[in-house]
């Protein structure tokens, strides 16, 4: 679990920039203040003790950290204080005042204390001459009720240059306004790196110094510079169609290296004809953009007709000794968790446009034929006019939890290999929102009375399968309510405990391939549960369930 929790929060400062202007601003303070710093943080999981190391020179100020998410199992990562410890457990006193105070107040309350009474005790047994503690809640789901977006406690705690004697010298509450998880955790450790400078300057009169270098570099240009204002300039795409590599798509499926196992294989232009002519397919192309650092022009292509192993072995004797070793064509659908992000995107993007040309000959306007314009990404009627672009349709995918947090509800529908569970899904319906469409799902499909006001969003996912955006939510349910499965649309639907789960997220490969779901459970016949590979939202709503303890 250690080893879970520490690839998690690796995850989260790989996704993004470590140093920041606050913590240029607070390493370049306590440098010039000639003083020393201890941090102990809870949700931000690390990043503050991490983007304080990633400036220069921070080793001669910052003496360590902790982080510390579950106090009363954590005395020995709060320097092993029993007194500590034993005042942070403890049930909290009434507001100031006596007056009434709601459940999420006193929560935000608990915090305040939590981070005054640890950063005293930090500066002062570590022998530091500042503190930062943080703690709080990150989301994307918060306990107990009516907190509806994050907020990190933050203090700071001063050793007097003068006695030695340590008090809190800051104090606030941050609020983000929203419930995203990673935003929040980078926007808390800021925050404690402002409140740190401000206090390391005034208590020892420095001065803000407002010409501290930032080694922060921008962020990474986009893989996939979709180069939209080229569409446009057909001289422009028929230059770069020449030297441009080919993303071959057949019907669901996009070709893969090595045996269907490896990246994606993407041919150049002639291949491309030669297989064409050798199979009798026809291509229909799509401008993808420019990709990579060397922005290398890339297209879709669907092969449309001819034989499927005419297809097969034209490919095979097209590429010859070419870089794509061992091509074959690999359903996308349960072959996306094998590809990286950046060929994930490619691969969604190319069949996206693929389905919606196949499905967009004709006006609906008026029927008259709609010919590909824009580099196919666009259709114009020949008769009226009308111009269309690809859609996608809006649709739920949630994990639904025991309102305690311990159970998740997962189903297993007619398409899924045995064992496999994944988290509800279904198409929002007209003038339907979102957060009702994931109540009104799991209520259909299971019988789980969804409560309104859980419902947060994670993230998003395309699916054009044929033509679907997945809107991932997690919401909570009362475990108690039996469950009432729709069969017509599911096979089973049960709630499954943590430690089920956990075994589940260990089980390599694309489940969602029946070979490889049968061979995971013929390898270890104690399985109960299968579920998602990681590259897929559903697996990423399950993590984000797994990785609250």
């Amino acid at each position: 679990r250690i080893f879970k929790r520490l690839s998690f929060i690796r995850d989260i400062t790989d996704a993004m920039p470590l140093s920041s202007a606050p913590f240029a601003r607070l390493v370049s303070s306590l440098k010039r203040a000639g003083t020393t710093c201890a941090v102990v943080e809870s949700c931000c999981g690390g990043i503050i003790s991490s983007s304080i190391l990633s400036r220069p020179g921070a080793s001669s100020v910052f003496l360590g950290g902790s982080i510390c998410y579950n106090t009363r199992k954590g005395k020995k990562l709060l320097l092993n204080d029993d007194a500590l410890h034993a005042s942070l457990v403890a049930p909290l006193g009434d507001a100031v005042g006596g007056g009434a105070e709601s459940d999420a107040d006193r929560y935000v309350r608990s915090k305040v204390e939590w981070t005054r009474r640890t950063s005293v005790e930090y500066c002062r047994q570590l022998d530091v001459d500042f503190a930062i503690a943080e703690g709080g809640a990150a989301g994307p789901t918060f306990r107990p009720k009516g907190l509806d977006a994050g907020f990190a406690a933050l203090a700071v705690a001063a050793r007097d240059p003068i006695d030695g004697t340590v008090r809190v010298v800051r104090s606030e509450v941050h609020r983000s306004g929203h419930a995203d998880r990673e935003r929040n955790m980078r926007e808390f450790a800021d925050a404690a790196a402002s409140l740190a400078a401000e206090a390391v300057e005034e208590v020892r009169g420095i001065g803000s110094d407002d010409g501290c270098a930032v080694n922060r570099s921008s962020a990474p240009p986009p893989f996939l510079d979709r180069a939209t204002k080229i569409r446009s300039d057909p001289d422009a795409i028929a230059s770069l169609a020449t030297g441009a590599r080919y993303l071959a798509l057949r019907g669901g499926s996009a070709l893969f290296e090595d045996g269907g196992t490896g990246d994606l294989a993407l041919l150049r232009r002639d291949e491309i004809e030669a297989v064409c002519a050798d199979s009798g397919a026809t291509m229909e192309t799509a401008f993808l953009g420019l990709a990579g650092e060397d922005r290398e022009a890339v297209f879709g292509v669907d092969l449309i007709g001819g034989d499927d192993d005419k297809v097969e072995s034209a490919i095979t004797a097209s590429i010859g000794g070419g870089g794509a070793t061992g091509a074959s064509f690999t359903n996308l659908r349960t072959g996306l968790p094998l590809l990286q992000p950046d060929d994930q995107e490619l691969a969604l993007h190319a069949m996206a446009l693929a389905q919606w040309q196949r499905r967009s000959a004709f006006c609906s306007s008026c029927g008259s034929p709609a010919p590909l314009v824009d580099a196919g990404t666009c259709r114009r009627c020949s008769s009226c006019g009308t111009p269309y672009w690809p859609r996608q349709d809006p649709s739920i995918i949630s994990v639904v939890t025991s309102r305690d947090r311990q159970k998740v509800l997962l189903a297993h529908s007619k398409r899924h290999p045995p064992l496999v569970h994944t988290a509800l899904a279904g198409f929002v319906e007209a003038g339907e929102t979102y957060e009702k469409a994931v109540a009104r799902e799991a209520y259909e499909e299971t019988g789980a009375l969804v409560d309104p006001e859980s419902v947060q969003y994670i993230g998003s996912q395309p699916w054009p399968f044929p033509q679907s955006s997945m809107i991932g939510f997690v919401a909570e349910a009362d475990e108690s309510v039996p469950l009432n499965i729709d069969t017509d649309e599911l096979v089973d639907a049960r709630w499954f405990d943590r430690e089920e789960v956990l075994k589940a997220a260990e089980v390599p490969g694309a489940v969602m391939r029946k070979e490889v779901a049968e061979a995971a459970i013929q390898n270890d016949p104690s399985l109960t549960l299968l579920i998602p590979p990681k590259g897929v939202l559903a697996r990423t709503l399950i993590d984000a369930w797994l990785q609250e303890q």
